[in-house]
């Protein structure tokens, strides 16, 4: 059985825990195939004087990870394969800045994430008072068309946590037209969409996307890999026997992996 997790957070990230190799060491444990580090890009989009490492890589800081990754593909070679690539934080009209950071290296994969709705960091636990303070679909709405935006630059592999928006149980009452686009835009621009384990350690306490979206991206034929968002060692790889079982209930026959930007289709045993 092939396991990859490709959503693995890095000390050079101010909110994520433990060493690489204590990272790397887990995933051995729990019988992974493959790993990927992807750190939370530079905040490319703030003015840099409010540009931090709460959750970020700082822009000064990438050729470090990018050389200590290289350096831990090395040390692990004849154990564990490792893939290098970034969570890239998508903000319109910062196509620009963005370009850099695409460009700086031959990145294995990029994670394309949205967790800002304008100035509004929406997934942050210390704006809560946002979701009360807006109407829910209306989030959603906004939160799905930037989604889709970020999909159509052309710079990302992958979507990561699809429908990020639930993540505090606050759910959208009836369609979200958004979302069905955003899944067939995914087809057109032939990305992969990210099985994300983190949700079920959030209050929304279920997997990124749910269930029925997973469902829609079956019968658009979308391929899915598979993500843990480890921000400590113990997260790698977790869930991820529960994640494959709800893939093939759902008609899923093979995963997604990565090398150098192209997606490598795993058959699911």
């Amino acid at each position: 059985m092939f396991f990859g997790d490709y959503h693995i957070h890095t000390p050079r990230c101010g909110d994520a825990q433990g060493s690489y190799d204590e990272y790397i060491e887990e995933a051995l444990r729990k019988g992974l195939s493959e790993i990927g580090f992807s750190g939370h890009c530079p905040q490319y989009f703030l003015p840099l004087e409010e540009r931090g490492r709460e959750s970020a890589i700082p822009e000064e800081e990438l050729t470090l990870y990018v050389r200590e990754v290289e350096s831990l593909q090395e040390k692990y070679r004849s154990s564990i394969t490792i893939r290098l690539g970034l969570e890239v934080d998508f903000v319109p009209g910062k196509e620009e800045e963005l370009q850099s950071i695409v460009d700086f290296y031959s990145w294995d994969y990029l994670l394309l994430s949205v967790h800002y709705l304008g100035t509004w960091p929406f997934d942050n636990p210390q704006y809560l008072s946002g979701y009360r303070e807006r109407d829910i679909n209306e989030i959603y709405e906004t939160y799905y068309q930037t989604l889709i935006a970020g999909m159509k630059t052309g710079f990302f592999s992958a979507v990561a946590h699809f429908d990020l928006p639930k993540k505090f149980g606050f759910r959208p009452a009836g369609e979200v037209k958004g979302e069905i686009e955003a899944l067939q835009v995914c087809r057109e621009q032939n990305l992969v969409i990210e099985l994300n384990t983190a949700g079920r350690r959030k209050p929304v306490r279920e997997f990124y996307p749910a269930a029925p979206i997973l469902a829609q991206a079956q019968k658009l034929s979308l391929n899915v890999c598979l993500g843990s968002d480890a921000h400590r060692p113990e997260e790698v790889g977790e869930d991820f026997r529960e994640a494959l079982a709800l893939l093939c209930r759902l008609g899923f026959d093979h995963i997604a992996g990565w090398e150098k930007g192209i997606a490598v289709l795993h058959p699911i045993s």
